[in-house]
């Protein structure tokens, strides 16, 4: 750990020392793409007028011209294509000037070379519009100067201004309605697995903004791209050579409504803690047998004896809430010169937020009479920090690189729970004193070449991802008291019965290593007198888990001892106090399920074939086919190994046609079949009492992948540069979705996974972004620095049972009817300000399904309102106020009793209702 430390801060350290030492007084650099596909093209000319200086587009399409400040004139020429110049370049010394070109085929009717003359601001538009328009499907594109334009600092915040996109706590992305699981990322081109050991899902915080190229999120199918989604696959795409030597650092401080000048709930942890990992103060004592089979053959001396060896801490203090805070430090490398050149891009980031949350969590018999009110008080402490380094190597037409990213993500919680049982007529105090701490690495070697000889472009990824999640001395511990009497006693098991909802302790360790690679074939040629793409390619992806659990509960030998009766009255750091455990008294047993632990492992094989065609000049047919392979195996011990094994292949059709109705306008239509697999979690047969939601989670071993077809038609409609209208339909078919079920019965909770039958989905979506400048007379003035934008979709869904299934009709689990967000933005280049209102509303969806007798759980509509504003100062400074989740709603979930879509606070059964605060964020970076 620390020597990844050190070698982050030494790596960006001499990154400033390259970016201090910059060479070149200013330059003019782009990237160069074919208008009708997007297309980089490889080898063109970029000539600065009335000079000799020159360079040549890379393997990226990119190109660099070191120049003095001033004015200038340049001219791309390429064979093939209509040779182009562009006036009115202005270089200023110290900054880059960007300007990316797009180039048009020469018709073949043409005899002669024609000229295309221009301006910079008219090439500017022009890329920004053809780099949306071009998508291969139905897609929306965040490009590297909509990023660079805006003061977002990580990919999350980027992704909130992405029209149809919608974030859940900052980093969890809800495409049209559907929740995360059905979702996919992939990283420079690499598939990502989910960061979430026990969620389907991508944590996009991880990546400082200023790092990244361009996102884009495609909502329909593509051959080439990975096929595990239905709501949107999102491809981050970092920078690999930057346009220029950079250092920025942020720093900032903030604080939360609901816990500033509150009391904070802590105990005593580890002095690591603070960088996400334990120090060993939460480690099982080595005296601890290794095994549940060990623990059980020891003599009861020896058990009471290895009892005393677990620290004695259970003390729950309160402090002043801490403030937050937030670090930023990333640097690039930009060296070489024209087809022989280095970059490299480092960055350290450093996150640390406390909050408090209130919650209150209630139960229903089948009568409808409440059967517990509890008030929980939680105290969290997260701390996310990492680092990334990429390098890349350009030569001639081949460019090499290789990047890493490292990432820790730890809470540290504590619970406090009060309320009462009503049956048993008890009083009722809780505590869970947590600690959870996930790391992941991902390391990716790269190459791009163009085999000129035969013309055919070649890609290629080899990937490694290593994640872990280690949660040490997870501790539990409850007390009951006759209502009313204040008399509360430890909730302590007798006999050697402990049990998961009693007092004890939980440890764990998971392990991923995951091994990818792919590689990619294209080829242009030319049928017809248009431009064709064959391309074809290969991905494999192996996953290896190991999951380790420990349950331990705490026991009393005989609970009618007379020293017993005092004993559980004591508060729980002298509970457990040596002294205590005695062959009277108090001992550990293990309740370790030997199901729990197991180890698991999945192959994926995939390969595809896709034609890129070109028709009678507005017409763009995407089409193709992806095969995958997938193997997954889940090996543990139950009465014998048990090896639950699934295999399956897939073959996935996709179309996408575009008709160019005219230079602006496009009209799309794309059908597609996509997959959604279970992840180990979903499988496992692990049980964990699930301290939150008070109910036992396990996973299902017959779980099936889902198997999705997909529709779009979506018209488009790009005015200008930054404005964009959208109308759209769509349609989805699930075949055996997964969901989460909540069962109830004989006094036991459980939480589980099982496919529906299938379900259909329809829906449509209207976006628009649109500057407001035509509110002023001269189309300038006050209301040309504001944007407004927004996206509404409507989705109409439903799960269909077998016609002798008596069960009601409902939408899936976790999707939403109706998505609305809508923004304002204001932004003065003059100035450096930039402003932004973003309002975020998604329609209430199914949390956990019921049963037969038990009603779904519903989580009610939530309005968030969002605000941020930037002022640029000293030149490269940079001063920014956040304030996020400012109406501070509560999450409620609920039983729609009266069975009227709406929750009713009257006659609904409100099962859980939870409050976080308004996070406020202020904070200073600057660019050297």
């Amino acid at each position: 750990m620390k020597r990844t430390f050190s070698v982050l801060i030494w790596a960006i350290l001499v990154c400033y020392s390259f970016a201090s030492y910059a060479g070149d007084p200013a330059k003019i650099t782009g990237k160069v793409t074919d208008k009708k596909t997007g297309d980089a093209i490889i080898g063109l000319t970029v000539v600065v007028t009335g000079t000799s200086q020159g360079a040549v587009t890379d393997v990226d399409g990119r190109y660099q011209l070191s120049v003095q400040p001033g004015t200038y004139t340049l001219e791309f020429k390429f064979m093939g294509y209509q040779t182009k110049s562009v006036s009115e370049i202005i270089v200023i010394a110290g900054k880059p000037t960007y300007l990316d070109i797009v180039m048009e085929e020469r018709s073949s009717k043409s005899l002669k070379e024609v000229v295309i003359t221009g301006t910079a601001k008219q090439e500017t538009i022009n890329s920004l519009l053809t780099l949306q328009k071009n998508t291969n499907t139905v897609a929306q594109v965040v490009s590297a100067e909509a990023i660079r334009k805006s003061p977002d600092r990580n990919t999350g915040e980027v992704l909130k201004r992405v029209s149809g996109a919608s974030l859940q706590e900052g980093k969890y992305l809800i495409v049209r309605g559907l929740a995360d699981r059905y979702n996919q990322a992939t990283v420079n081109g690499a598939l990502l697995s989910s960061t979430e050991p026990d969620r389907k899902t991508f944590s996009f915080d991880l990546f400082p903004s200023n790092i990244v190229e361009n996102i884009i999120i495609n909502k329909a199918a593509v051959p080439e791209l990975p096929a595990e989604f239905a709501g949107g696959l999102v491809q981050v795409n970092t920078k690999d050579i930057p346009s220029e030597n950079f250092l920025t650092v942020l720093a900032g401080s903030g604080f939360n409504t609901m816990s500033a000048g509150k009391d904070f709930y802590t105990y005593k942890g580890g002095n690591n803690d603070w960088l996400g990992v334990d120090d060993g103060t939460r480690k099982m004592p080595a005296a601890y047998p290794s095994s549940k089979t060990g623990y059980d053959l020891l003599s009861t001396e020896d058990k009471i004896a290895v009892s005393k060896s677990f620290p004695n801490i259970w003390d729950v203090h309160t402090k002043s809430t801490p403030l937050n805070s937030n670090f930023q430090l990333a640097g690039g490398i930009n060296k070489g010169k024209e087809g022989n050149r280095f970059g490299a891009v480092f960055s350290l980031s450093y996150n640390r937020n406390n909050r408090n949350f209130d919650t209150y969590r209630t139960d229903f018999d089948n009568d409808g009479s409440r059967i517990y009110n509890y008030y929980d008080k939680k105290s969290t402490q997260n701390v996310l920090w990492g680092g990334l380094a990429n390098l890349s190597y350009q030569f001639g037409k081949n460019k090499i690189s290789f990047k890493n990213l490292y990432s820790i993500n730890s809470t540290v919680a504590t619970t406090v729970r009060n309320g009462n049982d009503i049956p048993s007529e008890t009083d009722v105090r809780a505590y869970e004193l947590g600690f959870n701490s996930n790391r992941i690495y991902t390391s990716q070697l790269s190459g791009e070449h163009l085999w000129e000889k035969t013309k055919v472009k070649i890609r290629w990824n080899g990937s490694y991802t290593n994640m872990k999640q280690d949660i040490p001395d997870l501790r539990r511990l409850g007390y009951n008291s006759i209502a009313g009497k204040n008399d509360y006693y430890a909730n302590i098991s007798s006999g050697g019965s402990a049990t998961l909802t009693g007092s004890g302790r939980f440890y764990s360790k998971l392990n991923d290593n995951i091994y990818g690679g792919n590689v990619d074939l294209s080829r242009f040629v030319k049928i017809g007198g248009q431009q064709q793409q064959i391309k074809l390619g290969y991905l494999i992806q192996s996953k290896e888990r190991g999951f380790t659990p420990r349950a331990l509960g705490y026991t009393l030998f005989d609970p009618s001892d007379p020293y017993a009766h005092d004993l559980v009255r004591l508060s729980p750091d002298k509970l457990f106090a040596p002294e205590n455990f005695t062959e009277r008294l108090l001992r550990m047993d293990e309740i370790t399920n030997t199901p729990d632990a197991y180890n698991a492992n999945a192959l994926l094989n995939a390969g595809y074939l896709q034609f890129d065609n070109t028709i009678r000049e507005k017409w763009r047919l995407v089409w193709g086919v992806r095969v995958e392979n997938f193997d997954q195996s889940i090996k543990y011990t139950q009465n014998g190994p048990q090896n639950n094994k699934t295999t399956a292949t897939d073959i996935l059709p996709s179309l996408n046609l575009t008709y160019l109705l005219n230079a602006k306008t496009n009209l799309r239509l794309s059908a597609s079949q996509t997959v959604i697999r279970p992840e180990f979690r979903e499988q496992a047969p692990f049980a964990f009492y699930n301290f939150d939601l008070m109910a036992t989670e396990s996973g299902n071993s017959d779980l099936r992948r889902s198997k999705v077809t997909n529709v779009d038609l979506r018209y488009e409609l790009y005015p200008r540069s930054g404005e964009v209208l959208t109308i759209a339909g769509f349609y989805k078919n699930f075949q055996a979705p997964i969901e989460r079920f909540y069962n109830s019965g004989a006094g036991s909770v459980g939480l589980t996974y099982l496919n529906a039958p299938k379900a259909n989905s329809a829906g449509a979506e209207v976006e628009f972004r649109k500057n407001l400048d035509f509110l002023s007379p001269d189309n300038a003035g006050f209301w040309h620095s504001f944007t407004v934008f927004s996206n509404v979709a409507y989705i109409y869904n439903k799960v269909s049972f077998e016609k002798d299934k008596v069960l009601k009709a409902r939408p899936m689990q976790g999707q939403s009817p109706y998505v609305i967000n809508v923004g304002l933005q204001f932004e003065k280049e003059t100035t450096g300000t930039v402003a932004n209102v973003l309002f975020n509303r998604i329609g209430r969806r199914i949390f956990i399904v019921g049963n037969d007798t038990e009603p779904d759980v519903y989580e009610a509509p939530r309005s968030l309102l969002d605000f941020m504003v930037s002022q640029k100062v000293f030149r490269k400074g940079e001063i920014k106020l956040t304030v996020s989740d400012i109406l501070n709603q509560s999450a409620n979930f609920y039983q729609d009793i009266n069975d009227n879509g709406k929750y009713d606070a009257a006659s609904d059964f409100l099962r859980i209702s939870t409050k976080g605060g308004t996070n406020v964020n202020l904070s200073f970076s600057y660019k050297f």
